[in-house]
């Protein structure tokens, strides 16, 4: 069982939601935390949530994840200022539901930026200095049940969420030699800011019953953290959050005719409830 005390944590996406909890819940296990989030005003107040009940946080700014020079800047700060990391939690992101007849470029460009290119470059900044600190640690990435399995509507978010997966199992191995574990989280309904701000090209009426329904069966961010506290303890390296994701990945896995008519139920489900009538 891996001691969290005093371990160096970077946090991406504190200023709400799953970010937000978790790094509250870390630092209550006496963690020092690096936090970061494009919200300047939530980051501040998680800080202050954080700093208030006796809990560190060494540095906190407040920058856009999708843009390389401001992360590297701040890993270059971190590590002036207080060597390699022992954990990463990869939380930051952003979604979008739709067709893709009725996509942009720059809807798709948006998406990748900061689900995919943001992880990234924290992986480019910040892990290099935890291989040759020798002192092992542990990367967290969190995904999505669309990481797992290709909901509709969900083509751009899903292809990110899906390459998170991938690069997560391929640094499970890279790493292992270096005593550096990697997690992979794929929660499903969460109860986040991200329900009300995701995008969803679809008719508006429909669209907010949708969201009312997501919310009503969705868990706590706090569910969440809890998780990805226990999946670092135990080294594990999928997580899921609920046992209908579970089964479906699983009937995905062994029992694919079945997985396929799912699929097909629910994506004319999706269509009837959030397609725009002509």
């Amino acid at each position: 069982m891996r001691e969290l005390k005093d371990k160096k944590v970077l946090i991406t996406g504190a200023a709400s939601g799953i970010g937000r909890a978790t790094a509250i819940a870390m630092g209550k296990l006496g963690c020092r935390l690096f936090l970061t989030d494009i919200n300047g005003e939530g980051l501040k107040k998680t800080v202050e949530e954080i700093s208030g009940t006796g809990g560190v946080v060494c540095l906190a700014r407040a920058f856009d994840v999708g843009n390389y020079q401001a992360m590297a800047e701040f890993a270059g700060d971190v590590h002036a200022g207080f060597g390699s990391l022992d954990i990463m939690v990869n939380v930051a992101g952003i979604a979008l539901f739709s067709q893709i007849e009725d996509m942009s470029h720059s809807d798709w460009e948006k998406v990748i930026t900061v689900n995919l290119w943001g992880v990234i470059h924290g992986l480019e900044c910040f892990v290099p200095a935890m291989v040759h600190s020798g002192r092992g640690g542990h990367i967290v990435t969190i995904s999505s049940t669309a990481g797992l399995i290709g909901l509709p509507w969900h083509v751009v978010y899903a292809g990110t969420k899906h390459a998170l997966v991938g690069i997560s199992e391929c640094l499970r191995y890279d790493l292992r030699k270096h005593k550096i574990d990697v997690s992979v989280v794929c929660p499903g309904a969460v109860n986040t800011g991200l329900v009300k701000s995701v995008e969803i090209h679809g008719d508006k009426e429909k669209t907010d019953k949708a969201r009312t329904y997501f919310i009503k069966r969705a868990i706590t961010p706090e569910k969440v953290a809890g998780l990805i506290i226990r999946t670092i303890r135990k080294r594990k390296f999928l997580a899921i959050t609920s046992f209908d994701i579970k089964l479906l990945f699983f009937l995905k896995k062994y029992c694919f005719p079945l997985y396929h008519l799912v699929m097909l139920t629910l994506s004319r489900f999706l269509d009837q409830s959030l397609k725009k009538t002509v």
